[in-house]
């Protein structure tokens, strides 16, 4: 990392904004009783630094900035424009299991995400315009999610066949999805707005049918409930319902479908809808193709097998492609060292970031300072798929 005046203690505690110690304290999954235990000092001290009430004393600055692990200008004031993700606003997977501290640092690497590429986008990358807004519906009843899920593909202009890549799909349509870098435990995924940008934010600890499956729920919350109360339980029906239907809608599938259980028939249906045998049971048993006894049957046959939390081999991770397209477009203007210090974090955690779905081949490509004498604008062609 270069050194400029931000990484002065005393130029950055000059022009120090609150919020960028909660910011980063929360990023660090950390409670302020940590953080006080931490620097040696109390609670209630790190409480009134935070609000802006006190401010630090040098030394006391210099322990935050080391105890969060941050270089100093971490600190310092940004334009009114940088917000944080509204909490409010996040439909978080698992969230009864999920304390408020996890879903803060989720959406605190999430913010990170979102800054990275305010950037790229600064440098002249510009991505897919959104698709979804002209779309949103408030859905009205479980039964009706099936014609909006329908509905969706149609105004994408696609068929009714299976999806070979949802994250390929998503982000042609300009929406964000985004891996959550070293997961909190028990967040699967979350979606919200971020200004007038569509986000999702994805763990990748789970198995490639289960991310599929996040990921077309989270567009379900994307497309329905703009306006609902996040945590709902009807909207987090809702958003499953939503996802099997647009990963397998009831015309096409139920054509495949068999009528009684065979291990065989639902295993070449997975290979085919790239949905687990267990999604693709219960969408069987939603639409009425099996019947709940037939359904139970199978589910303890999985049970007795050890597959109803690993269901074996799958096909490879759908993983995000539009930054690293970025930074292939890049490669010859910015280096990891200055985006490293725009977002004003050390370089380690900026790969830590970028390496959950960045090959280190591009890693290592921008990691070497190569000069152009001007920026070029740099367009993405549009992202074709085959539905």
């Amino acid at each position: 990392m270069t050194i400029s005046k931000g990484d002065s203690p005393q130029f950055a505690l000059d022009r120090l904004d609150p919020n960028r110690i909660t910011f980063a304290r929360e990023w660090r999954g950390l409670t302020k009783k940590e953080l006080a235990k931490s620097i040696k000092k109390t609670p209630s001290a790190i409480s009134q630094i935070e609000r802006g009430l006190i401010s630090p004393d040098l030394e006391t600055f210099i322990s935050i900035s080391f105890s969060l692990k941050v270089p100093p200008s971490f600190f310092i004031e940004r334009s009114v424009s940088s917000k944080s993700i509204d909490m409010s606003t996040c439909h978080f997977r698992s969230l009864r299991s999920t304390s408020q501290a996890m879903r803060r640092q989720s959406a605190r690497k999430g913010d990170l995400w979102i800054d990275l590429i305010e950037i790229l986008g600064s440098k002249g990358v510009i991505f897919p315009e959104e698709q979804i807004s002209n779309f949103q519906v408030s859905s009205e009843s479980d039964d009706h999610i099936e014609n909006i899920a329908i509905a969706l593909r149609r105004h994408w202009k696609m068929g009714l066949g299976p999806i070979p890549n949802i994250v390929k799909l998503l982000e042609s349509k300009g929406i964000l999805v985004l891996p959550l870098h070293d997961a909190v435990e028990k967040v699967d995924a979350y979606s919200t707005w971020r200004g007038n940008q569509p986000c999702m934010f994805v763990s990748y600890q789970k198995s490639a049918s289960r991310i599929r499956f996040d990921v077309s729920h989270e567009l379900g919350h994307l497309a329905m409930h703009e306006d609902l109360v996040t945590g709902d339980a009807m909207a987090e029906r809702q958003a499953n319902r939503f996802a099997g239907a647009f990963l397998a809608p009831k015309e096409s599938f139920l054509e495949e479908c068999p009528r009684s259980w065979s291990y065989a028939a639902f295993a070449r249906l997975k290979d085919r809808w790239k949905l687990s045998i267990q999604a693709l049971l219960y969408r069987a048993k939603e639409l009425g193709r099996i019947s709940t006894s037939t359904h139970r049957r199978a589910m303890i046959q999985l049970s007795n097998a050890g597959m109803r939390k690993d269901e074996g081999d799958e096909w490879e991770k759908e993983k995000p492609v539009m930054v690293t397209q970025a930074l292939e477009l890049l490669k010859d203007q910015i280096t990891l060292d200055e985006l490293a210090d725009k977002l004003s974090i050390y370089i380690n955690d900026l790969r830590d970031i970028l390496c959950q779905c960045v090959p280190m081949e591009t890693l290592n490509k921008i990691d070497r300072r190569i000069d152009a004498d001007s920026a070029t604008i740099v367009r993405f062609r549009k992202m074709k798929h085959s539905i």
